[in-house]
């Protein structure tokens, strides 16, 4: 007599209907990342997520009918669940599903596009309304945007010839200053001679 109140062929039920529960819920992980382009990272995380939620659903089950007592045919009907309900039924839940989510999303982008249509419609009059003082406001920065270009050209212009003309006066500076230095050399030497030419007549 086994001294548990539920049948080894009830417990091996409840553990073949745990493994295609667990099936169903990858099910459902494979369809958020079927709409959901979750990355790498996304990709790890949800897999970590999916195998800590189905340990938490096999500890809970193995403890509700066999109080904590892990049996062989128990982990038996986990995966005898879970390949039948892969190979027998997966496939076509999956469809199933899809089908359903693209006929939802089908109707919820027409209902969000009939909802949106007013919007645009006012959007469009007031974009038509303000079309002229838009075309009045581009004119008025390109014409500004002219008088900046011209306006920085000319001071371009002006600071380059200020430049020419700094370095004429002190290119002029210069030759005046050698003039003058030229004119000095010039009259020591006269006064020399002068002086030498005095000495010899005396």
């Amino acid at each position: 007599m086994d001294f548990l109140p539920y049948s080894q062929e009830y417990m091996l039920i409840v553990s073949v209907m745990g493994g295609m529960f667990l099936g169903f819920i990858w099910d459902i992980y494979r369809l958020i990342r079927y709409y959901v382009k979750l990355g790498s990272i996304g990709t790890a995380v949800g897999d970590l997520v999916y195998w800590i939620i189905s340990i938490y659903i096999s500890i809970k089950l193995i403890f509700d009918i066999s109080y904590g007592n892990v049996r062989f045919f128990i982990l038996m009907g986990f995966l005898l669940g879970a390949l039948l309900y892969f190979y027998g039924i997966s496939n076509y839940i999956l469809k199933l599903f899809i089908l359903i989510i693209d006929i939802l999303l089908r109707y919820i982008k027409r209902i969000i596009s009939f909802m949106v249509y007013p919007l645009k419609f006012v959007v469009k009059k007031i974009k038509a309304v303000l079309y002229p003082i838009k075309l009045k406001i581009k004119k008025i920065i390109d014409k500004t945007k002219r008088r900046y270009k011209f306006f920085k050209f000319k001071l371009k212009k002006v600071s380059r010839n200020r430049k020419l003309l700094y370095n004429r006066r002190k290119h002029t500076k210069r030759i005046n200053k050698r003039k003058r230095k030229e004119q000095k050399r010039s009259e020591r030497r006269s006064k020399k001679n002068n002086r030498v030419e005095k000495k010899n007549k005396s």
